[in-house]
């Protein structure tokens, strides 16, 4: 559903934008030109986001290296300056004080290539950054909003066909024994494979943004001293790369949105179905137990059985609304999450692009 929702009728200046997709490119090579047309129609304008990802990962990799090696120099440096002021103290000779100093000298000037390194390597990450991950992540966040408009639509007709299927529905035509069981057992097993996957599409979702968000937060150099009456970084109040106002938004929206009780909702259904099963096998059992005995049912026996089944229906009716109305809230809620962050993340760009120092 994801997929589907990042479609778009592709221009031809936004075709020339594959060449910054190698996956979507190579993968064009190999196949037909239908296919071709089906692997571009789902690759991301603003090129792959996986490949982004993998190339952020190497340099944040040859960072932290560049980083270890530096702080083993620095620690090695610090060791040869106390050794050098030892020696002066002890007044050595001049050749060894100059041999100390010669190795002191070299420390330092591969720490400064260190730094520079580094820096450069910085630069490069908060680059790719910017100028990559910010436009993907706002073509991600285009797509799941026209999505869950979509998914919202969808839900809105389920809930109007239930209604109009309950109200509609007719006792000659309900199905019995075995068959009333077969339905209720499907209707059990994707009731809970729809809450399954949707627990785990939420939950991947979910840790996939507060893991970007918190990797920016390692992007902030905060202060060694604390103070009790410092505020929380705010993206907003230091006009920070866009890039962090709407990973911030979004981490915070994801959290608001009413998944608990959607799942709760669909758990209470699951159980009120299975509570029907459970009931249904006993009364089963209860009817072949008198048909045994008596070789025919006692006078009444066809309207409590009605009765029955207008009850399981009406149990059952009431549930699958239940579900379908938290549904149409949890999609509603997701729209109007992603539509802010949207236009938050374009009023922070504005204000970032006219507050950012010349050459940034």
């Amino acid at each position: 559903m994801l997929q589907r929702s990042l479609r778009w009728k592709r221009t031809t200046s936004s075709r020339s934008s594959s060449s910054r997709n190698p996956l979507a490119g190579a993968a064009r090579d190999d196949v037909s030109d239908s296919g071709s047309d089906f692997v571009e129609e789902f690759c991301m304008i603003a090129g792959s986001h996986l490949s982004t990802l993998e190339r952020l990962f190497a340099w944040e990799r040859k960072l932290y290296d560049e980083v270890k090696a530096c702080d083993s120099l620095r620690k090695e440096y610090d060791r040869k300056c106390n050794q050098l002021r030892h020696q002066f103290a002890k007044d050595h000779s001049s050749q060894v004080i100059d041999k100390t100093r010669a190795i002191v000298k070299d420390l330092h000037s591969q720490i400064r290539v260190g730094l520079r390194s580094v820096d450069s390597i910085s630069r490069r990450i908060e680059k790719m950054r910017d100028e990559e991950l910010h436009p993907q992540l706002v073509e991600l966040i285009q797509g799941m909003t026209r999505m869950w408009k979509a998914m919202l639509e969808c839900h809105h007709a389920q809930y109007i066909t239930i209604s109009l299927a309950y109200h509609s529905r007719s006792s000659t035509g309900t199905p019995q024994g075995n068959t009333r069981k077969q339905i209720l057992a499907q209707l059990l097993e994707e009731v809970e494979c729809f809450g399954l996957s949707f627990a785990d599409w939420f939950n991947s979702l979910a840790s996939y943004v507060e893991s970007i968000n918190a990797w920016l937060q390692n992007c902030i150099l905060q202060p060694r001293e604390r103070c009790k009456n410092r505020r929380p970084f705010s993206p907003r109040r230091v006009v920070a790369p866009p890039i962090f106002v709407l990973c911030r938004d979004w981490s915070v929206g994801i959290k608001a949105l009413p998944s608990v009780e959607l799942s709760n909702d669909i758990k209470s259904f699951l159980s009120d179905l299975r509570h029907l099963m459970e009931q249904q096998a006993e009364q089963q059992l209860e009817k072949l137990k008198l048909t045994d005995a008596n070789k025919a049912e006692p006078e009444g026996k066809d309207d409590e059985k009605n009765d029955d089944v207008s009850s399981n229906l009406s149990c059952i009716h009431a549930g699958l609304t239940k579900v379908l109305d938290r549904l149409n809230k949890f999609s509603e809620a997701s729209v109007k999450m992603y539509e802010d962050v949207k236009q938050k993340s374009e009023a922070a760009r504005v204000t970032y692009a006219k507050c950012k120092p010349p050459g940034v």
